[in-house]
């Protein structure tokens, strides 16, 4: 009866099973898109910031007050386009959190469903055993990436409160060359090139997140490989 009654719930499970994991590829290839997506527009709006603050050093250079504060105004519709980025690109790591839990729910129904499977006398074990191991490694893996979408949101949020700081110091700031207030318009181009350090940073961070996303598309691969192998073995 016990296993006859295993032999249902397996049934019933597998389509739920099948569409999560064809789920869970969708996802993970929308990610890479999107990351690459994300990558080049980052990238590109480094190189402009980048020229902006080239133009801004030849103003204090040559001590174009006027010129100068055109171009911090350029600067700051920049940051807070920037600011507004990575408050989506936090959003985002917070869904990927909830998607790589939801994975690793999947993996300890999958370890239960294992063991329940060893404890059927009627079954081979060694093959069992070997189903075991190979779920608790997907476990493993998925654990992983969790704790790496965990960091990586908690590592964008720090950027976009960083980034937050250094816009509202700059929003009412006035660049003044005179001999009493050329030091202060020098800090303030100091919390330019800290906001364009958080730029770098952001950019790291989509490079690194890219290369996981595509670790995790290849465990997926092999996850969903291993289901239908064991799908195959109940029939």
């Amino acid at each position: 009866m016990k296993s006859k009654l295993f032999v249902v719930i397996v049934v019933f499970l597998s389509p739920f099973v099948s569409a999560q994991n064809v789920r869970e590829a969708a996802q993970n290839t929308a990610q890479i898109q999107e990351g690459r997506q994300m990558l080049a527009r980052d990238v590109r709006e480094l190189e402009e910031f980048d020229d902006k603050i080239e133009l801004l050093t030849l103003m204090f250079d040559s001590k174009n007050q006027d010129r100068a504060n055109v171009i911090k105004e350029t600067l700051l519709l920049d940051m807070m386009k920037e600011v507004r980025q990575s408050g989506v690109k936090a959003k985002q790591a917070r869904i990927e959190i909830a998607q790589s839990s939801a994975e690793v729910r999947s993996d300890n129904r999958e370890v239960r469903r294992d063991r329940n499977d060893s404890a059927d006398g009627g079954r081979d074990r060694r093959d069992d055993k070997k189903d075991l191991a190979r779920d608790k490694m997907n476990q493993r893996d998925d654990r992983r990436d969790r704790r790496d979408d965990i960091r990586d949101f908690e590592a964008q949020v720090e950027r976009a409160e960083k980034q937050k700081e250094v816009l509202d110091n700059l929003k009412m700031a006035h660049l003044k060359f005179g001999y009493f207030s050329r030091e202060n318009a020098m800090a303030k181009k100091v919390l330019i090139q800290q906001f364009r350090k958080t730029m770098v940073e952001d950019i790291e961070a989509t490079r690194r997140e890219l290369g996981e996303d595509k670790r995790e598309q290849g465990e997926d691969r092999r996850e969903r490989r291993d289901d239908r192998h064991e799908r195959n073995e109940r029939r």
